[in-house]
């Protein structure tokens, strides 16, 4: 008896990971899209460039076996070596001599054998600061490397034991020689320019306000004139006058610069019921600001912004009647 509602499940796709030239492992597809997406997911640092590297293995060649060769091998040397040292150890009792020539033979057949076999080299490669190190591929990432201008060039050097293959570069430009396609042997090495570089905050050093700056009003400058009563021509005039700058802040430095504008606090004149002005404080009154600008490399106060600014109230102005 089957039940309604249940059904029968394809078989689950089995998924083979091999390293057939023609299709990336998953290590490599995986590789690519986070070499790729590196600049999307990292934030810029400061004084810092980046670099991405995705690179995936390469099959190997059929190995083609070579035409042997007659010859003399160490290993053959070492052999008849041997064979001369036994004769020369059977007449050992001829002379002290042939005894000594016996031993020396035999202890380089010896070294000789064993030289042959390659039993006693090891070839160690010093591996630069960035290295493809894994034998199945992988990226090379790194967001923190040293600012430059113009960007590094910086070297990596296959260590994985296997010859591979680059499979992605963040470096839209690909400068360098580790281009995408490009194939490098075991040992060997690529260069690749670091991409995406945010310069370093400039250093800051903060300025000193020796003296604030002080205000004088300009009575020899009319700035407009209100008549003191809307009703009657006699009534007098309210003059108004300018503040100006009298002394300008004074700084621990030398290239501060420095400007100043006002603010009235009215520009309108109002008149009362009898004819009369009724905000003259305002017409002649208001905010005199100035405003220092500190040169490149320095700044104002403990957050050092660029500007500092001082507001200052005035009051310019003479009813005359």
């Amino acid at each position: 008896m089957s039940w309604p509602f249940c059904q029968r499940l394809p078989s689950p796709t089995k998924v083979v990971y091999d390293s057939h030239p023609q299709y990336p492992t998953f290590a490599a597809t995986f590789s690519l899209l986070l070499a790729s997406s590196s600049s999307t997911w990292a934030q810029s640092t400061a004084g810092a460039c980046e670099i991405a590297l995705g690179y995936a293995a390469v099959a190997a060649p059929p190995a083609v076996t070579p035409t042997a060769v007659p010859g003399l091998t160490l290993l053959g040397i070492g052999i008849l070596g041997g064979l001369f040292a036994a004769i020369t150890w059977r007449n050992r009792h001829k002379g002290g001599f042939n005894r000594l020539m016996s031993v020396a033979l035999m202890s380089g057949a010896a070294l000789l054998s064993v030289a042959g076999g390659d039993s006693l080299v090891n070839v160690v490669r010093a591996a630069g600061p960035y290295e493809f190190s894994s034998a199945t591929g992988g990226t090379v990432a790194d967001t923190q490397v040293a600012y430059a201008d113009p960007a590094p060039m910086l070297t990596v050097t296959n260590t994985s034991g296997g010859r591979i293959k680059i499979t992605s570069n963040g470096n839209a430009s690909e400068t360098g020689t580790c281009t995408v396609n490009a194939e490098l042997a075991p040992g060997a090495s690529c260069t690749t320019q670091a991409f995406a570089c945010t310069p370093p905050p400039p250093v800051v050093q903060e300025i000193m306000i020796l003296a604030a700056p002080t205000f004088t009003c300009d009575y020899s400058t009319i700035l407009t004139t209100y008549p003191q009563s809307n009703t009657s021509a006699s009534g007098g005039t309210l003059t108004v006058n300018p503040p100006v700058l009298d002394a300008a802040p004074s700084f621990d430095i030398n290239g501060v610069t420095t400007a100043s504008t006002f603010t009235r606090n009215a520009t309108q004149a109002a008149y009362a019921s009898n004819g009369m002005i009724s905000n003259t404080n305002d017409l002649i009154s208001g905010i005199f600001t100035v405003i220092a600008t500190a040169p490149a490399g320095y700044g104002f106060g403990a957050s050092l912004s660029s500007t500092t600014t001082w507001d200052l109230p005035f009051s310019c102005g003479v009813p005359e009647m």
